[in-house]
C-alpha cells in the first residue's frame, strides 16, 4: 500500500481524497496555503504540533511535504497555482511521484461519463420531455447535451451577465459565500449558439430566473443541468423545475460539495426542510455532482 498526501484541503481536494482506491492508497495527510485550514497546531504562533488530532491532519504545505509520502496529488485545476505548488514540494525536498489532478481532470470526466449514460439511458425508456441548463455560461455542457439529445428542445438559461446582484445579496445575506455581482460575466448568447451542433433546438433564455421561466409553466423535462452555485436560483431552479419532470426525469445539480460557494447545499438542505427528502444519488465526480431524480 502506498502512502499519499494531498495539497489542498478544499472542496476539490476531499473530493480526490474521497476516490483514492483505500486498498492501495493510504491517505497520511493534507497540505494547504491557508493557515485557517489547519488543525495540527495546539499553538500556531509558536508552532507548537497537537498530541492528538481529530480526523485527517491539514498542514501547512512544506510540513505536509516532509511526510515524505509515496505519492503527492497536487489537487487544483489552476495551472498557475499547480505549478507554484509543485514548486514548493520540490524546494521542500520532495523526490517521489507527483500526480496532477489538473492533467486528469482535463483528459478525463466523470460527470461527461455520467452525462452520455445517462441520456442513453432516458432515450431508451422514453422518458418525456425536454432539456434544460441552468447556468451555461459559456456551453462547455451545453454542446454536449444537445449532441446527445438532439431530437429533444434544449432550453438555456443564463443571465450572460454573471451572478445578478439580488441573487449575490441573498447570498451575503445568508452567509453561504462572498460572491460579487458580475462574476462568471463575459458570455455571449451569439458564440453559445455558434458551438451547438443543432442550433434550430436551442432556446436561449436570457435574463434572471426565475422571470426567465414564466412562460414555459406547462413545460416538461427529461434532464435538467443545474449549475447556477448560488443559493436563491438553485432553490428556484429546484422549485421550479421538479414538479415538472418527466417520470423517470434527472436533474443533475452540480457544486453541492463546494466550500467556497455553500449556497448550493443550502438550497437543497432548505427544500429538503419544507417538502421532505429527495431521491438523490452522488455522482463521484470532483465537482460534487448529485442526481436528482423524480420518481
Amino acid at each position: 500500500m502506498k502512502t499519499v498526501v494531498i495539497l489542498s484541503a478544499d472542496s476539490l481536494g476531499m473530493a480526490v481524497a474521497e476516490m483514492l482506491n483505500p486498498m492501495e492508497m493510504k491517505l497520511v495527510g493534507l497540505g494547504d496555503l491557508r493557515a485557517e485550514a489547519w488543525n495540527v497546531f495546539s499553538d500556531l504562533e509558536k508552532g507548537e504540533l497537537k498530541e492528538e488530532i481529530e480526523g485527517m491532519p491539514v498542514m501547512p504545505v512544506d510540513l505536509a511535504v516532509g511526510l515524505q509520502p509515496d505519492i503527492l496529488v497536487i489537487a487544483t485545476t489552476d495551472a498557475e497555482r499547480s505549478h507554484a505548488l509543485e514548486y514548493m514540494a520540490i524546494r521542500a525536498g520532495f523526490l517521489n511521484d507527483i500526480v496532477f489532478i489538473r492533467d486528469i481532470h482535463e483528459q478525463f470526466s466523470i460527470r461527461c461519463s455520467v452525462l452520455r449514460r445517462l441520456c442513453r439511458r432516458l432515450d431508451g425508456l422514453g422518458v418525456e420531455g425536454n432539456v434544460a441548463e441552468l447556468g451555461c455560461y459559456r456551453g462547455d455542457t451545453s454542446w454536449q447535451l444537445n449532441a446527445l439529445m438532439p431530437e429533444r428542445r434544449l432550453y438555456l438559461f443564463d443571465t450572460f451577465e454573471g451572478f445578478d446582484p439580488r441573487d449575490v445579496a441573498k447570498e451575503l445575506e445568508l452567509g453561504c459565500s462572498e460572491a460579487e455581482p458580475g462574476r462568471f460575466g463575459g458570455a455571449d448568447e451569439k458564440k453559445l449558439l455558434e458551438r451547438m451542433p443543432f442550433p434550430d433546438n436551442v432556446t436561449v433564455k436570457k435574463g434572471w430566473f426565475p422571470e426567465t421561466a414564466f412562460d414555459m409553466e406547462e413545460e416538461t423535462f427529461a434532464l435538467v443541468y443545474m449549475d447556477a452555485c448560488l443559493y436563491n436560483p438553485t432553490l428556484s431552479g429546484l422549485e421550479f423545475f421538479f414538479p415538472r419532470m418527466g417520470r423517470g426525469g434527472v436533474i443533475l445539480l452540480t457544486g453541492c460539495d463546494d466550500m467556497k460557494y455553500r449556497g448550493v447545499a443550502k438550497a437543497v438542505e432548505d427544500l429538503e426542510t419544507k417538502y421532505g427528502a429527495l431521491l438523490m444519488l452522488p455522482v463521484g465526480d470532483l465537482e460534487g455532482t448529485v442526481m436528482i431524480v423524480r420518481p
